[in-house]
Formats: C-alpha cells, sequence, structure tokens
C-alpha cells in the first residue's frame, strides 16, 4: 500500500524524466536521474540489501524540484526491491523502504505469537465459529510489514491481516481471502463482456477480412455491458451483454 502511494504522488506531480542503471553499468552518471540513483544505492541500508541482488535496475523519476523518487527491481525485473525519495541538491533522503524479510529466528518467534493471538481475537472468533473446522496457514508479507493469517475450509478462505510489534498486536483487516478487488472484479466483468460479445451471432461476418480491430466497453449498470468493435475508426459491430446471465440481450452488424 504504501509503495502505491508514493508512486500515485509521483504521477500526480506530473513526471516527465525517467532514467534508468542497471546496476553499476554506467561510471559516468549521464542524467541526474543517474545520479539519484547511485546515491540511494550507495547509502548504507540500500548497499546492503541491493549486494544480494546482482545487476539490479535501478529507475528514477521526477517529482518535484530536486526531488527524485527512486526504486529497484532485481535483474529480471520481477521482483520490487524498495524506493526513496531523495533530494539531489542536498543528497538527503527524505522517505524510504527496503521489503526485507524477517531474520529466521525473529520469523518463528512471531509466528508462534500470531498462530496464538489471532485465535484468542472475539472478531475472529465470531467469523470461524469452530476453528477447528478450519487449516490455519501464516507468513509475514514483507511488502506490507504485516502478518497474514489464512484459515481455509472448502471453497471457504479468510484472511486476517495483522500489525504486531514487540509491544502491540492489531489486527488491520479481516476479509474473504478470495474475493476479488473491486477493481479486478470490473476487469473480470469487462472481459466476459468482450468473450460473449465475440460469440453473439454475425461477429465472424462483420470482422471478416480485418487482421487487426479494437473494442470499447462501457458498463450499462449492473451487469450489463456494450461492447463495440471497430477497426481504422469504422465501426463493425456492436453488442449488448448481460454478464451476470451469460447472454447476449442485443447484436448487430454495423451497416458497411
Amino acid at each position: 500500500m504504501r509503495r502505491k502511494l508514493l508512486i500515485l504522488i509521483v504521477i500526480l506531480a506530473a513526471v516527465l524524466t525517467v532514467g534508468a542503471l542497471s546496476a553499476w553499468s554506467q561510471d559516468a552518471l549521464a542524467t541526474p536521474e543517474d545520479a539519484a540513483i547511485k546515491y540511494v544505492a550507495q547509502s548504507p541500508d540500500f548497499a546492503e540489501w541491493l549486494a544480494q541482488y546482482p545487476n539490479w535496475q535501478g529507475y528514477a523519476y521526477l517529482a518535484d524540484t530536486d526531488i527524485y523518487y527512486v526504486e529497484f527491481y532485481d535483474e529480471s525485473g520481477d521482483e520490487w526491491l524498495g524506493y526513496a525519495v531523495i533530494n539531489l541538491g542536498t543528497r538527503e533522503i527524505a522517505d524510504s523502504f527496503i521489503p526485507r524479510p524477517l531474520p529466521p529466528d525473529v520469523y518463528a518467534e512471531q509466528q508462534a505469537r500470531i498462530q496464538v493471538l489471532v485465535l484468542e481475537d472475539p472478531e475472529v472468533l465470531a467469523r470461524l465459529v469452530d476453528p477447528l473446522l478450519w487449516a490455519m496457514y501464516s507468513d509475514f508479507n514483507r511488502y506490507e510489514q504485516t502478518w497474514d493469517v489464512y484459515f481455509v475450509r472448502g471453497t471457504e478462505a479468510i484472511l486476517v491481516r495483522i500489525e504486531l510489534t514487540e509491544y502491540s498486536f492489531s489486527i488491520t483487516e479481516i476479509t474473504d481471502a478470495f474475493a476479488l478487488s473491486e477493481e479486478e472484479a470490473l476487469e473480470d466483468a469487462r472481459n466476459e463482456a468482450i468473450m460473449l460479445a465475440y460469440s453473439a451471432d454475425g461477429i465472424e461476418q462483420a470482422l471478416d477480412g480485418y487482421d487487426e480491430w479494437t473494442t470499447y466497453t462501457e458498463h450499462q449498470g449492473d451487469g450489463l455491458w456494450s461492447v463495440t468493435f471497430t477497426a481504422g475508426g469504422q465501426e463493425l459491430f456492436f453488442a449488448l451483454v448481460d454478464v451476470a446471465v451469460d447472454e447476449v440481450l442485443e447484436a448487430e452488424v454495423a451497416d458497411g
């Protein structure tokens, strides 16, 4: 969540410049973005952390005057390694986060505490009713810095998200682990609407001869979606579908 918030702030700041650096593949720092990446990567915390990831990738974005948002990825670009906000004029790091895993001994100690504490929480017990009927799994989420405890029974799963410090235990979230977020659910519905429209009568005739075409969708409320197929600015096919019942309600081939 913290990472997403910082990225959003950078986007809202109308970032115009992006720089990238691969480990120390460049001795000469050609741009301010390169310099921002270097200064952050050489700071004690990041230097120790990035040493575990040969050929890491660094990216810098101009967020404000002399202020750069820097983030790092592993060589493949799949694993996010943290971010920092640096004032290039003063070389001061104003904010940073490194998604470090817990040391093995701390992990084991906290996991043992979590598994006891979570089963003493009244709200968790109210959701489970009988804890013995659920399988419990727990793991430390190093990106959110929380403990995630899953209770699974058949096709049901409950996620309990916990913030734990030496002196406090706080449940921040209890959710259906299999539930999609609103954004994910909308995207799934949109994709289903396109597939339904693509199965409608007349679609093959409409798209015949067009190797490349584009779909435009609009949510009409509830399970209703309108889907329009176009090519080169020309409308080829229109369909109104209801994803709630998997039904094509209207389908029309555009006049040629």
